[in-house]
């Protein structure tokens, strides 16, 4: 009987996810417990109507290729109902019908679950989710077993590199363009924010950070905004994209979350908004689905880490292990985690990170931060300014 691995990825894709495929099909294709590879393209969805991708046969020069191709562009991705799972026959239908043994689910949050579901419908299947998400929200609250998820160091270094060109954008347009505001990904945490310290380090530059973790009210903002104004007459605000600023006319996904980039307004663009009614001008930089897939600002660790990570993977599920998620640790060790024991693996910045009321985060954050980008692809730090 053949024993074939099928790999899928779900939800948002990471600049340094195919470096986690990569991974997965070299040490797949060194296993004898293993005949062929495929992909269902894109994620469950292609699966279930037939539509694969057959890597088995991807050359050495095709994978050094691989590594190195930001997005999901390779095998896709796609996002499910919640109740998706409900009805199951056509999914273990076709698992029995493509020999399907190994299973392997590249995601975030949401793909532990579905892979959780999926062991429950087909229990005789050896399966593992691999971890992807630039928001680094997936984890323990503790960041011991989950130090981070792969794509976030390379995040972080996309929007330190974005942050420092905002501010030296603002220090010569400042006459007209006194407040300028980005937003990042975050539904409700604020870790991406938080770069906009790597260029403040000393605190010295007019640049404000409004975490979720830390939502205050909207005059304390103004308030912020104005004093920091007052102070240095031009201001740099990075907020997350689920930083309360009245209301954006939610869209929803449909797994039912907040579709923020699709929704009828953003945070930001209301911060813009507000500010002009308090007669201050301002203009707002909502990159979406850029910082994620933009290659040029990976790490060569987040790559490294990520395509170890794939080899982990397969290596262990070939070898007994089942149903868990694969991890970094705080000892930069790569573990698996019981699916039993990531229930409640949505999480926020530790409180310690966080200076409250200072829309600022701390030293220790940015001791966090500068310990997993301290290997960039390029070096953009000609950019960086403390005028």
């Amino acid at each position: 009987m053949k024993n074939n691995l099928l790999v899928v990825m779900s939800g948002g894709t990471t600049s340094v996810i195919n470096a986690t495929l990569c991974g997965i099909v070299e040490e797949a294709k060194r296993s004898e417990k293993i005949d062929r590879i495929i992909a269902g393209f894109p994620g469950i969805l292609g699966f279930n109507n037939d539509k694969m991708v057959d890597l088995t046969d991807l050359s050495e020069a095709q994978l050094s290729q691989l590594y190195y191709i930001p997005t999901s562009c390779f095998i896709g991705t796609t996002r499910i109902e919640k109740d998706y799972f409900e009805g199951v026959e056509k999914l273990t239908e076709q698992l029995e019908k493509y020999n399907v043994t190994y299973f392997i689910n590249i995601g975030g949050n949401g793909t532990i679950k579905q892979s959780a579901r999926i062991s429950e419908v087909a229990p005789w299947l050896r399966i593992a989710a691999a971890p992807k998400t630039v928001d680094n929200d997936l984890g323990d609250k503790e960041f011991e077993k989950v130090y981070y998820t792969p794509g976030y160091p390379s995040c972080i270094n996309y929007w330190k590199h974005k942050i420092s060109i905002m501010n030296l954008e603002n220090i010569g347009a400042h006459s007209h363009d006194k407040v300028l505001i980005a937003q990042t990904f975050g539904r409700e945490t604020g870790f991406l924010v938080g770069a906009g310290k790597l260029i403040n380090k000393e605190g010295n530059l007019p640049i404000l950070l409004l975490l979720p973790e830390d939502q205050q009210e909207e005059r304390s903002v103004v308030d912020k905004i104005e004093n920091t104004l007052r102070r240095y007459d031009r201001a740099v605000v990075i907020m997350s994209e689920g930083y309360k600023i009245g209301k954006i006319g939610e869209v929803r996904d449909k797994s039912g979350q907040i579709m923020y980039g699709s929704s009828m307004s953003t945070n930001a663009q209301n911060l813009v908004n507000l500010c002009c009614t308090h007669g201050i001008q301002a203009r707002s930089l909502v990159p979406a689905i850029d910082q994620r897939s933009d290659g040029i600002f990976c790490t060569r660790g987040d790559l490294k880490a990520s395509y170890e990570l794939g080899i982990f993977t397969v290596y262990n599920l070939v070898n007994g292990e089942n149903k868990f998620l694969s991890s970094i640790n705080c000892n930069n060790e790569f573990i698996g985690i019981p699916f039993a024991e990531t229930e409640d693996y949505s999480r926020k910045m530790k409180p310690e990170w966080i200076e409250y009321g200072g829309f600022d985060v701390t030293s220790l954050y940015v001791d966090y931060m500068e310990a997993l980008i301290d290997d960039p692809l390029y070096d953009f730090s000609i950019f960086e300014s403390n005028l």
